[in-house]
């Protein structure tokens, strides 16, 4: 813990080793608070007490005063730079203090014979006699043994990582700014062991998927928390498609600029997150910004700039063109007629009428991909100023992103503002602020899987012979759209490009500022206030023209504002008993408020054409819905230490939740953990460092808002004038318990041969029960279904990571790093006489591509429709001889990977430095609805045969009659694009994820008043090593939701190169 009078000095040795950031948590109102109360209390009673007495001990004499002395000095590293937070303490006395951020200290001594000890996490510790000097100056040595081993816990804890006992996961900002993703939680692709990032395919400003150690809740989130800065961050997604298609409207985590970012720990484990109570049930993601340090005022600047192509995988068949039973278009109208189905004849180069009434050549015309979608481009620039004295440091940072979309005229821009501050207000009092605020604006939002809007439908499937440029720019001089099919539902995609609106606007700010108080050394007070604010509006529009609705519509104008405060309060103690022995502990409440207003309406039959404002609508319903929540918590932490080998810690919270019933509304987390450093007691030139650890703990999570209540809603339909009510169909259930999550953990780190090599090895048992999930129910009850905890689910897994320096020398060095992990996921339990769980209906056209959970197999599976078979196994076909398919749909696979991971490379050689990663997935499937489609519209490869003479197909009808059928290829491969397992695949994938070459330019190169350039030359998402989808990228999800594994018509991936400047002054 840490006891300095400054905010992020960490000032502890292998016996002392944590310091607190607390976090906020959360509470209820209307409860009995009385240990938050006492914890500011007794703050507040410190507070006033400053400045009237220094210490608790009695009035020291005169005399006594007069023997004393002060000593001053500066602590340095190696290089000469001051080490801001280094404990300075009297040995074996009470006196101490920490060094300022210019790394002086006063400290003053009684005796000549007094011994100054200074320590720091990651420096070895000193002994410095006190002796008659006034000033001494000292430089502490890195600790090489255990370097880099510091990492942020539960409540911005920072320890040595020696003393957990649990798996905690770093990686450092600079890892996500050169080959960069527009959001860091994209960036953490195959970097972390049991961190599963699945970023679906929608373009820039759409959101994100992480999960970690797999799926703890059957209908709830999944995604852990993100905390910034100690603020925890609303990362919910805004918007999704789904059966009727929809847009990624994007999530929380986007609004970080990845140049802002010092570092993110990942903490995996119950046992690391447990003191984060109900939020912390799917793990948690610390976020750390950069601070400013002491000293000359620094300026940096980091530009990026990048391009991005699409990635054309269609492999389709380019022998037959637009058509209709083996016969091409003769008129416009049968031009029409066909629209998307190519099963005309063979291409010939003849003269052939098309849509538009014109005659072209009926062959192979370009590539509708490349001649639909544009180059992308990104400029991303950060300007920060950095700089500060011992009183106070500071960083402000400017960004700015621009991403020109590949879907046409798509853009996305991102202005950040980032603030941070750290003042010391005397010896004892110190704060620290930091402010957020970011602007994300997306135009054009590219609407996804069966919205008919879907530009990327129409183009996906355009026959052959049909050029792209035949449907730009998609409508007439008095814009409607210009037809290309009889089907009006497949949109022009041209039309939906440059016509359809899908923008967003989104304000945010996170907030945070704390007051620390350290009276004694081994003691402090802290409070602190955090605030997440954003207001997000989102307009989506079909516009007039429109071939399947002529008026135009306004089909969304959401308005919504989001504010979550959370008040803490922090008391922390961090005390060496012995000279073995060392205790830390903390305790704190917190108070979580968060209101949620939504305001939606909907609008159509407007009184002018091509103005779609509500209040000239014939017809037009709104929507407002506000959600209310308050937690209370209280949370401790006692940690252990003994001779820097054993380690014992033990947390405890408890969270009062409003949207729980009273007698369900307390729930309380628990966890103990601990670890041995067994190298301390084996001393071998091999063994640099060895530990083992284990920890258990308690989680869970709460309801969502209202759901223990019967609720009411009006609709837009009137009778007489009066306005018409609508019940909610589901049952509420004041019974209510929260979501519980046991898990057990056993883990071991190694390092070998002065650290040239490491690994670090995991296991996992979690168990998740009380899920709340929805059960159907009799009709006859008046409803449709209950929320009830009946939901059980099991995780175990396995995570590793070994690397090292295989090669090191004065000009060269290779860093490697493997991480591997596989998570065994089942679920075990739904309601009674419940064997699966709709998470996701079929897609609206093709009513294929189910998502069920089923009891007794993995998370997330796909259902499919197959060949129906008799006992024999015979294929069964109707009187027409049409293969049929089953009655009920079947379990295909999960759509979540069990197995992933990572391999990245890090080589220097002089001022040159290549770093780069390859990542992997293996194990899930996916439903591919574009393949689906290929089949039915005859583009697939596989539709070739039996185009001339038809496909005969043997089989037994359900009488049990044989029968041998010549079926026209049209039909055969109609019925085949419905039986939906024949489009599952394999979603295994090896990729070379991404890739940066930099040149670093020597100081002596430079001007005077440059301390630094380096120039990278960047790739991200460059190619797949293997993959085993055919037309589609196996990582081509469309939502983000629970409802894994689905494919269909999305935004297609990219690949981007470009170029990094960093330059500072």
């Amino acid at each position: 813990m840490d006891a300095s009078p400054h905010p992020d000095a960490r000032t502890m040795s292998k016996k002392r080793v944590q310091t607190f950031q607390p976090k906020g948590v959360s509470m209820r109102s209307k409860l009995r608070f009385n240990k938050a109360c006492v914890t500011a209390g007794v703050m507040l009673g410190l507070m006033l007490t400053e400045g009237i007495q220094t210490s608790y001990a009695a009035p020291m004499p005169l005399s006594s005063m007069r023997q004393q002395k002060q000593v001053r000095g500066v602590v340095r590293d190696k290089n000469g730079n001051p080490i801001p937070g280094v404990n300075v303490l009297v040995k074996n006395g009470a006196v101490g203090t920490a060094t300022g951020p210019d790394g002086k200290f006063v400290i003053s001594v009684k005796s000549p014979t007094d011994i100054l000890v200074f320590r720091f996490i990651g420096y070895l510790t000193q002994e410095v006699p006190a002796g008659e000097q006034s000033s001494i100056d000292v430089t502490l040595l890195e600790d090489v043994a255990n370097i880099n081993e510091v990492v942020v816990t539960a409540l911005g804890i920072r320890k040595e990582a020696r003393s957990n006992g649990y798996a905690v996961s770093k990686v450092q900002g600079a890892d996500m700014t050169k080959a960069r993703e527009i959001s860091v939680a994209n960036a953490l692709v195959g970097r972390v062991a049991g961190v599963n990032s699945a970023p679906p395919a929608t373009g820039p400003g759409g959101s994100s998927r992480v999960t970690i150690r797999g799926n703890s809740s059957l209908s709830g989130n999944n995604q852990p928390l993100y905390v910034v800065n100690g603020v925890p961050m609303n990362n919910a997604n805004l918007g999704s498609a789904g059966k009727w298609g929809g847009t990624d409207l994007g999530d929380g985590i986007s609004s970080i600029n990845p140049d802002d970012i010092e570092d993110m720990t990942i903490l995996k484990g119950a046992a690391a997150s447990a003191l984060y109570g109900q939020r912390g049930v799917n793990g948690v993601i610390l976020i750390t910004t950069k601070s400013g340090k002491a000293g000359q005022m620094r300026v940096e600047l980091n530009s990026n700039v990048t391009v991005e192509k699409v990635n054309d995988f269609f492999d389709f068949q380019d022998v037959y063109g637009q058509g209709i039973k083996g016969a091409k278009p003769t008129d416009q109208q049968s031009a029409l007629n066909s629209g998307l189905s190519s099963w005309g004849s063979k291409l010939d180069g003849s003269s052939t009428t098309l849509f538009d009434g014109k005659a072209h050549p009926y062959s192979k015309q370009g590539n509708h991909i490349k001649d639909f979608y544009k180059t992308g481009a990104t400029y991303s620039n950060t300007l920060s100023i950095a700089g500060g004295s011992d009183k106070t440091t500071y960083r402000v940072a400017l960004g700015d992103l621009r991403s020109k979309g590949v879907y046409p005229n798509t853009e996305y821009i991102r202005d950040n503002v980032n603030i941070d501050v750290n003042y010391k207000l005397s010896d004892k009092f110190s704060g620290q602020t930091n402010v957020i605020y970011a602007k994300e604006i997306t135009n054009n939002r590219s609407n996804l899987s069966d919205a008919p809007g879907n530009g990327n439908y129409g183009i996906a499937f355009l026959p052959a012979n049909v050029a792209a440029s035949y449907l730009d720019p998609g409508y007439d001089g008095q814009f409607r759209e210009q037809v290309y099919s009889s089907d009006l539902f497949s949109t022009n995609p041209f039309f939906a490009a440059n016509r359809f609106r899908n923008n967003t606007k989104k304000d945010r700010v996170i907030g945070v500022t704390s007051l620390r108080y350290t009276p004694l050394p081994w003691l402090f007070v802290q409070a602190r206030v955090a605030n997440d604010y954003f207001g997000f509006n989102a307009t989506s529009i079909t516009p007039t023209g429109t071939a399947y609705r002529p008026a135009g519509s306004l089909d969304l104008e959401r308005n919504r504002q989001f504010n979550e405060t959370n008040v803490d309060a922090l008391l922390g103690i961090n005390k060496e008993i012995t000279s073995k022995l060392n205790l830390s502990f903390t305790a704190g409440a917190n108070l979580l408020k968060k209101v949620d207003k939504v305001n939606d309406v909907t609008a159509s039959n407007f009184a002018f054409p091509f103005v779609y404002n509500p209040a000239t609508a014939a017809t037009k319903n709104s929507t407002i819905i506000q959600y209310n929540k308050q937690v209370q918590s209280v949370y401790g932490s006692l940690e252990l230490s003994w001779a820097s080998t054993l380690y014992l810690t033990v947390t405890d919270r408890n969270d009062w939740s409003s949207t729980l019933p009273k007698k369900n509304n307390s729930y309380n987390y628990p966890s103990v953990s601990g670890s041995y450093v067994f190298s301390e007691n084996i001393k071998t030139n091999w063994l640099s460092f060895g530990k083992i650890r284990a920890g258990y703990a308690q989680v869970g999570g709460d309801a969502d808002e209202y759901k223990t209540a019967l609720y009411y809603s009006t609709l837009g339909n009137t009778v007489n004038g009066v306005p018409l009510g609508d019940i909610d169909n589901k049952i509420p259930n004041k019974e209510l318990k929260p979501l519980k999550v046991k898990e057990i953990e056993v883990g071991a780190e190694l390092k070998l041969f002065d650290n040239r090599l490491f690994g670090d090895f995991s296991w996992y048992n979690k168990q998740a029960s009380n899920d709340i999930v929805t059960a159907t129910v009799s009709s006859g009850s008046g409803y449709t279904s209950a929320l009830v905890n009946v939901g059980k689910l099991e995780n175990k897994g396995i995570e590793a990571m070994i690397g090292g320096t295989p090669v090191k020398t004065a000009n060269f060095s290779w860093t490697t790093t493997f991480n591997f992990a596989h998570n065994k996921n089942k679920v075990i339990q739904l309601a009674e006489g419940q064997a699966s769980m709709l998470v996701e209906g079929g897609e609206s056209r093709t009513e294929d591509g189910f998502i069920n959970h089923v009891v007794g197999l993995p998370y997330s599976q796909i259902m499919v429709y197959d060949f129906k078979r008799n006992a024999k196994g015979e294929l069964i076909v109707d009187a027409s001889g049409v293969p049929q398919r089953t009655d009920a749909l079947i379990a295909a696979g999960s759509g979540v990977a069990p197995y992933t991971g990572g391999w990245s490379n890090e080589l220097s050689y002089g001022k040159f430095h290549l770093s780069f990663l390859i990542d992997f997935k293996s194990g899930g499937k996916i439903y591919s609805g574009t393949n689906a489609n290929a089949y039915s519209y005859g583009l697939h490869k596989e539709t070739l045969a039996g185009r001339e003479g038809g496909v005969v197909v043997t089989g037994v009808t359900e009488a049990g009659d044989a029968k041998t059928t010549t079926i026209v290829a049209d039909d055969y491969y109609a019925r085949l694009s419905s039986i939906s397992a024949l489009q599952v695949y394999k979603s295994d994938f090896i990729k070379f994820r991404s890739l940066a070459l930099t040149y670093d330019f020597s100081r002596a190169a430079l001007h005077e008043k440059l301390n630094g350039i380096s120039i990278s030359l960047v790739g991200r998402n460059l190619f797949y090593i293997k993959k085993s989808t055919p037309n589609i990228d196996p990582e081509s999800n469309y939502s983000n939701s629970n409802a894994q594994g689905l494919e269909y018509a999305g935004l297609p991936t990219t690949r981007s190169i470009g170029v990094n400047l960093n330059v500072k002054f």
